[in-house]
C-alpha cells in the first residue's frame, strides 16, 4: 500500500502536477481487478458478514445440537425391559415397563424393597450402558 502511494507521488511529481487535481490515470484501481478487489469488497459489505456468521452458526451450534437430540429420540424409542436409566432429577433407576404408545415408563428405584415409580420418557436424560455401569463403580 505504501509502495503504491509513494509511485503514485513520484507520477504525479514528474508529470509536474502539485495542483489539486490528481491524473486520472494515477487513480486507485477499483472492482474485481483492483489487487484483492473481489474480498476485500466483499467483507466489507456487513451484510456478508451477517451471512458467513449464520452459516458459521448453523454448522458450529445447531447441527451438533441437532444430531445429539436425534441420538437421544433413538435411544428413548428404543427403551426397553431392564434397560439402566437416569432421570432428569437424577433418579437411577431399572425400567420395569415400557410401551410405545404410552409416553410414561415405569422405573424399579430400590433393588431391595421393589419401589416403583411411573415417569414421563421426556424426564430420561440418559440410557446407561454396561461401561457406564463399571465406571461409576470406579
Amino acid at each position: 500500500m505504501l509502495n503504491q502511494l509513494y509511485i503514485g507521488m513520484l507520477m504525479l511529481a514528474q508529470a509536474g502536477g502539485g495542483g489539486d487535481a490528481a491524473p486520472e490515470n494515477l487513480a486507485a484501481p477499483e472492482g474485481p481487478d483492483a489487487p484483492g478487489g473481489f474480498w476485500i469488497q466483499f467483507f466489507a459489505n456487513p451484510l456478508n458478514l451477517l451471512l458467513l456468521s449464520g452459516i458459521l452458526f448453523i454448522f458450529l451450534v445447531l447441527r451438533p445440537q441437532q444430531k445429539q437430540m436425534r441420538e437421544h429420540q433413538a435411544r428413548l424409542a428404543g427403551l426397553k425391559k431392564n434397560d439402566r436409566v437416569v432421570t432428569s432429577g437424577g433418579i437411577h433407576g431399572t425400567v420395569v415397563q415400557v410401551s410405545s404408545e404410552e409416553p410414561t415408563v415405569t422405573l424399579r428405584i430400590d433393588e431391595n424393597s421393589g419401589a416403583r415409580m411411573t415417569v414421563n420418557k421426556d424426564a430420561i436424560t440418559k440410557v446407561l450402558t454396561p461401561d457406564d455401569k463399571d465406571k461409576s463403580k470406579k
